[in-house]
């Protein structure tokens, strides 16, 4: 099936599976937090989880692909311990009810850092304090950072006491998705695990770009949002059936290919289907071009399950075209031509013994009449050019 394996790589590419790690983080927090309790994204920090009792758990996410975020005069620590204590300082922040996490990815450490991490007594911060004055007092000339380091020594020292001992720093995943794997690893079938882990991710962002959009404060149910993932694996995690993890494409892409009227959709036009069902034509073929990159990335089909899966698909057009071709010879070619095509659509066989969705068979017919493998008029190798 040329069209369809000469696809690029599907938006999984990328350490973070293609998300941003404010969304991973989220999404791990919602897998992983208490009943009862929500997550919200960018409302009181990057990430906060919000537990039934009324504590508050604020994190700064930092990326440390290209630098290190904790190094001991790093702009990202220092800022982040500034920004906490001016919003204890203007009431924003409860200390009392309040925990804090700097989590960095990947794996990167800092004296300093550890320091922070490792005060949690009355006596551990003002040996920190003490520490970090001698420290500075040292340097030859100011850190870009030293507006906000300035602004933690010269903090509320009850506030930066309630900071220190309740801040951690978290830098131990190479990849920040493998707490969630790990959390479905259990359940769910090695070759999908990604794929999982992509949907959860992605919905977890959708959710809160919903409520973001709406001006509604970003706040998830992670009750809700449990219950709904183990719903998804419990319905796509079984080795007989291949489960789309694609959506509707967009109106603008369907409507574009409509318009470069390629041979799949000019074969539609001869036999006059009508918009509506060339619209879907359209979205089910990109659909099933998205879903064919996506299983051959994962390792849940190979080239010869499609090549198999084509000449099956040809042998059952083949005979539903001559079944149409004796019982309804009296008809135009243009209706012959539907009558086909849409009981090719209406089939539902299997892929290398496995369940597919209906709309994978669907744009498979329409790749296959892309390449002129096969037509739904009669006449139509005659009628259109060959496929470029």
């Amino acid at each position: 099936m040329n069209a369809m394996t000469q696809t690029g790589k599907h938006g999984a590419a990328g350490q973070y599976l293609g998300y941003a790690l404010q969304p991973v983080r989220l999404c791990f927090h919602l897998l992983n937090v208490p009943s009862g309790a929500s997550v919200s994204l960018e409302h009181l920090d990057d990430v906060a989880v919000h537990l039934v009792g009324g504590e508050v758990v604020l994190e700064q996410s930092k990326s440390a692909l290209k630098q290190n975020p904790i190094s001991d005069w790093a702009a990202d620590l220092w800022k982040s311990l500034a920004n906490w204590l001016s919003f204890m300082a203007a009431g924003e922040i409860d200390p009392a009810t309040s925990r804090f996490r700097l989590y960095v990815t990947p794996v990167k450490a800092g004296a300093f850092a550890t320091a922070l991490n490792d005060a949690k007594t009355d006596a551990d911060v003002e040996a920190l304090v003490a520490y970090l004055v001698k420290a500075h007092s040292k340097l030859k000339a100011a850190p870009a950072c030293d507006a906000d380091v300035q602004a933690f020594l010269n903090a509320d020292a009850a506030h930066r006491a309630a900071l220190v001992k309740n801040l951690a720093v978290v830098s131990v995943d190479a990849d920040p998705v493998d707490p969630i794997r790990a959390i479905f690893k259990p359940t769910v079938s090695p070759p999908i695990l990604d794929l999982v882990c992509e949907r959860a991710i992605g919905a977890a962002k959708e959710a809160a770009d919903r409520l973001i959009r709406a001006g509604k404060p970003a706040i998830l149910d992670a009750d809700a949002f449990q219950a709904e993932q183990r719903a998804f694996v419990q319905k796509n995690n079984l080795p007989a059936l291949l489960s789309s993890f694609t959506k509707q494409p967009p109106v603008e892409a369907v409507e574009q290919l409509i318009a470069d009227r390629p041979a799949f959709v000019r074969q539609l036009e001869l036999i006059e289907v009508g918009d509506e069902a060339c619209v879907r034509a359209v979205s089910d073929y990109l659909r099933t071009l998205a879903d064919i990159s996506i299983w051959g990335e994962s390792g849940l089909i190979f080239e010869k399950n499609l090549s198999d899966w084509d000449d099956d698909l040809v042998g059952r057009y083949e005979h539903v075209s001559a079944e149409v071709h004796d019982v309804q010879a009296g008809n135009p070619a243009t209706v012959r031509g539907r009558i086909v095509y849409r009981r090719c659509a209406q089939l539902q066989p299997p892929l290398d013994g496995r369940v597919v969705p209906g709309h994978f068979v669907h744009g498979s017919f329409n790749a296959l009449a892309h390449g002129l493998r096969l037509g739904w008029h009669p006449d139509y190798q005659t009628l259109l050019e060959p496929a470029t």
